[in-house]
Order: structure tokens, then C-alpha cells, then sequence
């Protein structure tokens, strides 16, 4: 699943718009420590309104009325699709954007100020909010500053907070400021157990497809009714299709580019629950899958598997299950991938 890479390419994109955005804000006035607080407010409303599953224009007082529609007529660093509403934080307006999608779920967009200590402000705002959040990652990757959030709600649902942002210079980032996100969405309270469903379904589809030669949105519709198409690329370059499965499309997806491979991640599931069911539900499917190696290198396991396909041509399965650093969640919570590729199309 390639969730991170949006924010990667969507980075290198608005490189330019970051940073005519940036010096007209300075003419402006705005300091960074105003751009962290409307990015903590803007954060803080979310939450609210994800954790009612209401609308964000309906949360009492809109954080002392600093969030505001965006004009549709001005450039934004986030684009609203049909709809859904973007949102300005004063007084950081063009800094910090909320977009919220027709799930009621939130993306906020900011840069400018230096990335952790404006995560250091969300958490301090978020703990003055209620002292049921508790922070379950806090990673540093090359590209990003990780940090999650979560919630359980009375009714039993989840809310995650997933921010992400780095410096100039980090991994692969281009421009010239700081830049940070944070993704507020809302998780059914059974999200754990559908993810390992949808995950151990998705691997059956994926090897059907590949058994029988076929890409994945080939095979008949009865079997992806459950799936919504999420992407499609018809490129000669880039040709894919990626689908999703409510209320996890989020957590867990699949995608194929060719008749030669099929790839479904998740990230933020059960991963060892996942895994085992999903390898007994394709032993059960596929008697002739075999297991050729496995490795445990303590935060990422991989397990190797082949199978003969209807021309007896080897296809190879790869589980990689990796653990996600956190500091307070869950061992089971993790990353987990299925990658199925056919044997000839090796290099």
C-alpha cells in the first residue's frame, strides 16, 4: 500500500507554489509560531469533528471562529475534489489548509515553522483536550518525522491522528521549507478484525488473478463487488489499478499493474493475525503453495512461498511484515505486504 508516496509526490509538486505561498505570508506578518497554532487548532477541530462523525463546519464555535472556508477561487496547496470542502486556518490562511473528504475524515497541510516542535504543540493541545489520547508511534525515517495518535470513542470507534512531515534536505524532499500533515480519520470499532478479512480476500483475488494469467480488474465482477476502485492509470508507462474495501480502504489495499503481478498492503493492522489467516486461507485455496524460506530480522520478518499457476509456471509470494515503532501501542499493529510476482518476470 503506498500511502506515504502521495505525500511524497504531492510535496515535489507544489515545491514552487510552497514557496511563492511562503514569502507572501512573511510580507504578511505571519510568524511560525502563528502558523503551529493554526495548525494545532485546525488538528484539534478535526479531531472534534471526526470523533462525532460530524461535519467540521458543525463543531460548536469552529476553534473561536479561526477556520473558515477557503475561497474557490484561490490557489490552494490541497485540491477539493467533487463534494468535499477545504478550509482556512487564520491567521495562516493559504499556510495551513484543511481539507475534508465525504467521509467527514481530515487532511491538514502546513509549512513554515520547524516540524517538531509544531508536533510538540499539537500534543500539548491535544492532552489539554482530553487525557484519553495516547501517542502509539513516533518514528524518524529518512523522508519524514512520524507521529500517531489514537482514541477510542464511547461508542467503541477509533481516531488517529497521523502526522508526518520533514525538513529541507531530508530522503527526497525538494523544497525549501518545512512541511507537515495530518491525517484525522475515523476507524469503526471492529477495524482490527475487517482489516485481516479484507486483507486474507484480497490475497485470494491477487492469486486467482495471478493463477490464471489475468489482471486483477479481469476477474469477474461478482468477485470485486465488495472492492471500490480507488485508482486507475491507463498509461503505457504507469498502468495500474488500485482498490479498496469500506471502512478499511484506508488501512488495507490491492493493486496490479500487469498479468504478471498483484500487490496488496496494509499498514496499521493486525498484522500477525493477518498473516496467519491469510497464508491458511491460501494453503486451503491453493494446495500446491509452498513455503521456500522465511526470515525473522526481529522488526521485519519475510516469508517466501511459490505456486504453480495454470501453465505450471512458478509464481512467488512474499509476505513482509514489518513493525511499526511506537512508543505506547500495540505489538500486534504493524505493516504487513503480499507482493505476487510471476517467476519469469524475475530479473
Amino acid at each position: 500500500m503506498k500511502i506515504r508516496n502521495k505525500y511524497l509526490n504531492l510535496c515535489n509538486l507544489i515545491a514552487v507554489l510552497f514557496c511563492l505561498s511562503f514569502n507572501s505570508s512573511h510580507a504578511q506578518g505571519v510568524r511560525p509560531v502563528d502558523v503551529q497554532t493554526a495548525f494545532a487548532n485546525g488538528v484539534l477541530a478535526c479531531s472534534k469533528a471526526v470523533g462525532r462523525d460530524v461535519a467540521l463546519d458543525k463543531v460548536e464555535g469552529l476553534e473561536k471562529g479561526t477556520i473558515s472556508l477557503a475561497d474557490p477561487n484561490t490557489p490552494a496547496l490541497l485540491k477539493a475534489n467533487d463534494g468535499e470542502k477545504l478550509y482556512d486556518v487564520g491567521p495562516a490562511k493559504g499556510i495551513v489548509v484543511i481539507l475534508v473528504d465525504n467521509s467527514k475524515n481530515c487532511q491538514i497541510m502546513a509549512y513554515g515553522p520547524r516540524v517538531l516542535p509544531s508536533y510538540a504543540l499539537v500534543e500539548k493541545e491535544l492532552l489539554a483536550q482530553s487525557d484519553q489520547w495516547k501517542k502509539i508511534q513516533k518514528e524518524t525515517t529518512p523522508d519524514d518525522f512520524i507521529e500517531r495518535y489514537e482514541r477510542v470513542e464511547s461508542d467503541g470507534t477509533y481516531v488517529h491522528i497521523f502526522l508526518m512531515g520533514g525538513e529541507p534536505g531530508m530522503g527526497s524532499r525538494i523544497f525549501r521549507f518545512p512541511m507537515f500533515t495530518a491525517d484525522v480519520t475515523r476507524f469503526p470499532a471492529n477495524y482490527l478484525e475487517t482489516s485481516t478479512t479484507a486483507f486474507t480476500n484480497g490475497a485470494v483475488l491477487c492469486a486467482n488473478a495471478m493463477y490464471q494469467g489475468i489482471r486483477l480488474d479481469a476477474l469477474p465482477a461478482e468477485d470485486l463487488r465488495d472492492w471500490t476502485l480507488l485508482e486507475q492509470n491507463k498509461n503505457p508507462s504507469q498502468n495500474y489499478s488500485r482498490y479498496g474495501i469500506a471502512p478499511v480502504a484506508e488501512v488495507v489495499s490491492m493493486s496490479s499493474s500487469s498479468k504478471s503481478d498483484c500487490y496488496i498492503g496494509g499498514a496499521w493492522l493486525d498484522a500477525d493475525a493477518s498473516l496467519n489467516a491469510t497464508i491458511a486461507k491460501l494453503t486451503q485455496s491453493f494446495p500446491s503453495l509452498k513455503e521456500v524460506s522465511r526470515r525473522d530480522r526481529g522488526k521485519v520478518k519475510t516469508i517466501l512461498f511459490t505456486l504453480k499457476d495454470a501453465n505450471q509456471t512458478d509464481v512467488l509470494f512474499v509476505f513482509t511484515l514489518e513493525k511499526i515503532g511506537g512508543v505506547g501501542a500495540s505489538e500486534k499493529r504493524a505493516k504487513l505486504s503480499l507482493e505476487m510476482q510471476k517467476a519469469d518476470q524475475q530479473k
